[in-house]
């Protein structure tokens, strides 16, 4: 893939969408109530700075469209009330997410920063 790859999408999607180089993550969360939880304020910037990285290395990542799968997963998840939310499925997308970004050293910050914060949305 050369610097003058352009990815087109059009019509309708469902899901992360991810292509590659140039291409960005966006996910947005509405929640009710009076104000949104900071916790998850945070987790959304994280995972959108995260993605950041991800597009940026994209050509040195095998299927970075399944690392943002796996972004917009845990935030879906950790979004649910918490007598809801599927811990397991929380956990088991940040294990995937880890795995396929563990050999690009840039991610090792935001992969911390992440999981001390995902402490917060799993049981002790």
């Amino acid at each position: 893939m050369t610097d003058e790859d352009k990815y087109t999408y059009s019509g309708t999607f469902t899901g992360s969408q991810f292509g590659g180089p140039g291409s960005h993550f966006t996910q947005n969360v509405t929640t009710s109530g009076r104000s949104a939880d900071p916790n998850l304020v945070q987790l959304q910037a994280l995972l959108t700075d995260l993605m950041a990285r991800v597009a940026a290395h994209s050509t040195e990542i095998d299927h970075p469209e399944r690392a943002g799968r796996d972004a917009e997963e845990i935030l879906t998840e950790a979004a649910r009330p918490a007598a809801e939310r599927d811990t397991g499925r929380l956990a088991d997308a940040f294990r995937r997410l880890r795995d396929r970004l563990r050999p690009i050293a840039d991610f090792a910050d935001s992969l911390s920063k992440l999981a001390d914060l995902l402490t917060k949305f799993l049981p002790s």
